[in-house]
């Protein structure tokens, strides 16, 4: 199982407390080797915020649920290409994914989709895993909440603080490993161009992650001339300000294959769109990973590219 943080005080909790009433306490951390880091991901540690980025109709929502999916059976993630350890297997955990763009019916497919390519990873990795297990467990670790055409979901404030319902999501959220908001763009009001806005939106996000204890994940869009110039897999291609890459501790971008990658890559021009590269390209905690080559296989689930036939 995985460790549990100290509950502490919600964010409207956190202005009234004197942030500077206790200071570290130095003799006992040199004294002391501290915890190694509980990683959901590569990088992506519990209580941290993390953002995944890429242009639209890229592949984000489905990467997502693989792994939201995953993460609920205690199946490796993406077939094994973004597990944290070498162990092929881990604990089933909660995972709340919010999906605000996305209407049930799609989930529903996409999810039968994902859950069909798990049960064949449960069978090389796991043959004990019967396809009941794993819907059982997805059924009580996944917790889906589509909200699509439902009355907008603000977890920033016009003071730029959290707010109401984001003290709803967090109990929503209670005992999850990981959390993943999809996309950002309609979970707040504000200009993402606007740098104070941003930073007080991963602010917010941050402090849900630290009170929970989970990862939180944001999806959100490159700019245009990242996309035109072949960019994607760089930090500043996220959209807006850059306050949202300099304020998230990891950050991972899907873009398309460009002509040049797909050479170096191996990949045929005929096929060169079935193609997505994941790239870490944003890492506090980890050292930084090559580019993994993901390949849309039947209803646009991911998997790594090495396992083309």
């Amino acid at each position: 199982m995985f460790r549990r943080l100290p509950r502490g005080p919600s964010v409207s909790e956190q202005q009234k407390v004197n942030p500077f009433a206790q200071r570290m306490n130095i003799a006992y951390m040199l004294e002391h080797a501290p915890a190694p880091l509980d990683e959901v991901l590569p990088g992506l540690p519990t209580g941290s915020v993390g953002m995944l980025a890429g242009a639209g109709g890229v592949g984000k929502t489905m990467m997502e649920l693989q792994v939201a999916m995953s993460i609920a059976s205690g199946l490796p993630v993406l077939n094994g290409a973004l597990d944290v350890k070498e162990a092929k297997q881990s604990q089933p955990a909660r995972v709340v994914l919010v999906a605000a763009e996305e209407p049930a019916d799609v989930l529903w497919r996409r999810m039968r989709q994902v859950a069909s390519q798990l049960g064949a990873l449960a069978q090389q990795f796991d043959s004990d895993l019967t396809r009941a297990e794993l819907c059982r467990r997805l059924h009580f670790n996944l917790h889906l909440f589509p909200l699509s055409g439902q009355a907008r979901v603000t977890l920033l404030s016009p003071e730029l603080g959290g707010t109401e319902v984001g003290q709803q999501l967090l109990k929503a959220a209670e005992g999850a490993r990981l959390v993943i908001l999809d996309p950002l763009r309609q979970f707040h009001l504000d200009d993402e161009n606007n740098s104070a806005a941003m930073s007080a939106f991963v602010h917010v996000i941050a402090g849900y992650a630290r009170q929970g204890g989970a990862a939180w994940i944001f999806a959100h869009h490159v700019n245009r001339a990242s996309t035109q110039l072949g960019l994607g897999d760089t930090a500043g291609a996220a959209r807006g300000s850059t306050a949202l890459t300099d304020g998230v501790r990891w950050q991972l971008n899907l873009s398309r294959l460009s002509k040049e990658a797909a050479k170096a890559h191996g990949v045929q021009e005929s096929s060169r769109r079935r193609f997505v590269l994941a790239d870490l390209v944003k890492t506090n905690y980890a050292e930084e990973r090559p580019a993994l080559l993901l390949e849309r296989g039947v209803g646009g689930v991911l998997r790594p590219a090495e396992e083309r036939a």
